[in-house]
């Protein structure tokens, strides 16, 4: 395995339940002493809600995230501190694992402890020890974000500067995202980070899977639909399934645009849980359809909040859920998923929210990044041409691509639910098949992916160019 040239360095540790275990980099010390503190004294006391969701700046900008679980799974001897640096063939990696923003790395982040406000930039905390290593290359800095999509050039930019005029080459750092982002070499032909990108979510929401039937943290009994559960003798009520939170994206507002247009919400079941101004969604929207209809926006947002099973939160719990909330009728109810992915832009992410008609036996649509369906494929994963015309996935103008789509919706919205029932039916092999395949993804090791690729750009860094700089 790739992982094992790999070692990943933290600078500080904690006792905690009598096992050593290093703290995320980047974690202000007064936070890591209060930690500590209450580590020590086998507190009961939650310090994520004192400085992480109290706060209109989130005190915790750095912390662990899937990384260090890869390394914990497969090669746990090689996660070391600063001490234990050797002259030996391993690649060290200090991980900045971002829990915030990218703006993290360059802004002064900000909480407040005991009544005393803290300012401070993330170079000012860094050991002279650490910078040492970093400046010789014997570490080299890996920024992941790999749980959102990559697309902020103007601080993945700003921290290579700061970073060079701190004495560190930059060719040993790496940033690692959720999606593609081959523009920010096409806007800094001069740079010399790499960039990679990878799935976590995959092995996420297939471990996940496996925990079925659970209570979801809005607590109900959450489960999967299966292969029993199907009946060709049995008419499902609606068509459509349509889950949104946010409505400050132009393809989650296009959703609810083209829900009133088309009449959909009498065929189907939909969620548009944030409270948002018409002006504002017309805005919003006319970024990806020109001229939209104001009578329909007005009645779109005449009925926001349209909610099912939200309806007991107060607005600031209506946020973020997780993914385990998967109410099995919603799915057993309908027929087609219209999945809203984070972007409608053109690098892929894949999120909970693709997998969730995966796992249920669900065909879909999905309104997301130019290339999501030509990536399910590449992961082995079947959709569902020629009944649905998936020509809109290879459209990278947004504009274009949600004209197919739209296209695609009022043709389903014109057939009878029993052609629907039909279709749905003579596809079932395939549902069950891309249901099956998920499963098998709790094996998969994104990083693996990673690694390997970073070790070979290493091996030929001589050889490193504008046209070699390949994400994955």
């Amino acid at each position: 395995m790739w992982g094992e040239k790999f070692k990943i360095v933290y600078t500080d540790w904690l006792i905690s339940d009598g096992e050593r275990r290093p703290f995320g980099n980047g974690i202000h010390p007064i936070i890591r002493e209060f930690i500590q503190y209450i580590h020590k004294n086998k507190l009961n006391i939650d310090y994520y809600k004192i400085f992480q969701y109290q706060q209109k700046q989130k005190g915790i900008p750095f912390d662990h995230s899937e990384l260090i679980n890869y390394f914990y799974r497969n090669f746990p001897k090689n996660i070391v501190s600063l001490n234990q640096i050797l002259d030996d063939d391993f690649t060290y990696i200090y991980p900045l694992e971002i829990k915030d923003t990218l703006q993290a790395l360059n802004r002064a982040n900000k909480f407040e402890h005991n009544g005393q406000e803290y300012s401070w930039y993330l170079k000012d905390i860094l050991s002279k020890q650490l910078l040492d290593y970093l400046k010789k290359g014997k570490i080299k800095i890996l920024v992941s974000v790999i749980h959102d999509p990559m697309y902020d050039d103007y601080n993945i930019k700003n921290f290579e500067i700061q970073m060079l005029q701190m004495g560190i080459n930059t060719s040993n750092i790496i940033f690692l995202g959720g999606s593609n982002f081959t523009e920010y070499y096409e806007k800094n032909k001069d740079s010399r980070i790499k960039i990679y990108n990878g799935h976590i979510f995959l092995k996420g929401y297939a471990d996940m899977m496996k925990t079925f039937p659970t209570i979801g943290s809005l607590g109900y009994l959450c489960e999967l639909v299966t292969e029993s559960d199907l009946d060709y003798n049995k008419i499902r009520p609606h068509k459509f399934l349509c889950n949104n939170k946010t409505m400050s994206k132009s393809h989650r507002v296009a959703i609810g645009y083209l829900a009133i247009k088309y009449d959909l919400l009498k065929n189907g079941l939909f969620s548009f849980i944030e409270k948002v101004s018409a002006p504002r969604m017309y805005d919003t929207l006319n970024k990806i359809i020109e001229n939209p209809n104001k009578e329909y926006i007005s009645l779109l947002a005449s009925i926001i909040p349209y909610e099912l099973d939200t309806q007991h939160l107060s607005t600031n719990e209506k946020t973020s859920f997780g993914a385990t909330n998967n109410m099995k009728e919603w799915y057993s109810d309908t027929y087609i998923n219209l999945v809203t992915e984070t972007f409608f832009g053109k690098n892929v992410f894949l999120s909970e929210k693709i997998f969730k008609p995966l796992s249920n036996l669900q065909p879909f649509i999905v309104l997301g990044d130019y290339g999501t369906l030509a990536e399910l494929k590449r992961l082995g994963f079947k959709t569902f041409e020629p009944f649905i015309d998936e020509s809109y996935d290879s459209e990278i103008d947004p504009k274009i691509r949600i004209v197919k789509i739209e296209k695609e919706i009022e043709k389903l919205a014109n057939k009878s639910i029993e052609e629907i029932h039909n279709w749905y039916y003579s596809i079932k092999d395939i549902l069950i098949y891309n249901q099956k395949h998920l499963y098998t993804f709790a094996e998969y090791e994104c990083f693996e992916e990673i690694f390997k690729q970073i070790k070979l750009d290493y091996e030929n860094l001589t050889q490193w160019s504008l046209q070699e700089k390949r994400l994955l």
